[in-house]
């Protein structure tokens, strides 16, 4: 090749200084390189810029287009061995996560029958029975027209507090043994009173009011801190267990649900029974 031609090649003048001619390659290179120019014309373009740089600044005597191609092939078929192992490794990599993935999944099926069988699936199934009767017991008795029922006063605090919407309430307490937050200082009025009623829910005896005659008026004063007012928010609880054994999957979601249904949802079902005798106006319906 004609030094004339080399720097033609390279799109340089033939004055052209040392440091001139090299960053003529490397821009020349970045666009005709093989990673960067698939095609046959670029590849014999990319021999010939290779063979003119070696021409004119590495070695002229030697720098012809056979040896510039064996050097290429030597690079390309190294570049093609390190391109192989690493495809190796990644599928190996891939297999490995692949059986990783399959074990977790054979641990969560085992792990979901644990929870759906034997004893574990039989508590979690009466949880989740007993949570939905009580869920439809609770909305159902919340939307019954109320009932009255007679009080008698047995004591009445003295002290205020406050309570929601700027409400102050005391503590007031009848003779069958329930107290009730009143609100709006008529705890102290009430032992005075005639016709002392509660207003409350027809089968579970949740009081939300009591009403009593002041002499002049017939008044009624709202309950605070009674479970009347979350009723509906804690039948929604009890929808948990049978909500979270209807969509029973092997994910991290079913065994938090199950996990809480068992211990969490069925302490509270207990409390809630046992407090207040609403076991006994539960099972009769609320006659007793």
């Amino acid at each position: 090749m004609k030094t004339g031609s080399a720097y033609k090649i390279l799109g340089i003048e033939p004055n052209a200084s040392p440091e001139q001619i090299r960053k003529a390659y490397r821009v020349l290179v970045k666009k005709y390189h093989p990673d960067k120019n698939p095609s046959a014309a670029a590849a014999q373009k990319f021999l010939e810029i290779q063979a003119a740089y070696e021409q004119l600044l590495e070695a002229p005597q030697a720098a012809d287009s056979a040896d510039i191609e064996r050097r290429y092939r030597t690079a390309q078929d190294q570049y093609d061995q390190d391109l192989e192992a690493y495809k190796k490794q990644r599928a190996a990599a891939r297999e490995k996560l692949r059986q990783q993935k399959l074990r977790e999944e054979a641990y969560k099926e085992a792990y979901l029958k644990r929870l759906t069988t034997g004893k574990i699936g039989l508590w979690h199934r009466s949880v989740a029975f007993t949570g939905l009767l009580l869920f439809m017991a609770i909305w159902l008795d919340f939307f019954l027209p109320h009932q009255r029922q007679s009080l008698l006063s047995y004591s009445y605090g003295i002290h205020s507090y406050n309570s929601m919407n700027d409400h102050q309430v005391q503590l007031f307490k009848s003779t069958d043994g329930r107290a009730f937050w009143v609100s709006d200082f008529y705890a102290q009025a009430l032992p005075r009173t005639q016709q002392l009623h509660a207003l409350q829910t027809p089968w579970l005896k949740q009081v939300k009011a009591l009403e009593f005659n002041d002499g002049l008026y017939l008044r009624r004063t709202p309950v605070h801190f009674s479970f009347y007012w979350a009723q509906i928010w804690v039948g929604l609880l009890f929808l948990i267990p049978i909500l979270s054994w209807y969509f029973a999957s092997a994910d991290i979601i079913f065994v938090a649900g199950s996990f809480i249904s068992r211990y969490a949802i069925c302490a509270f079902i207990i409390y809630f029974l046992f407090t207040e005798n609403r076991f006994i106006h539960f099972v009769t319906l609320g006659q007793l």
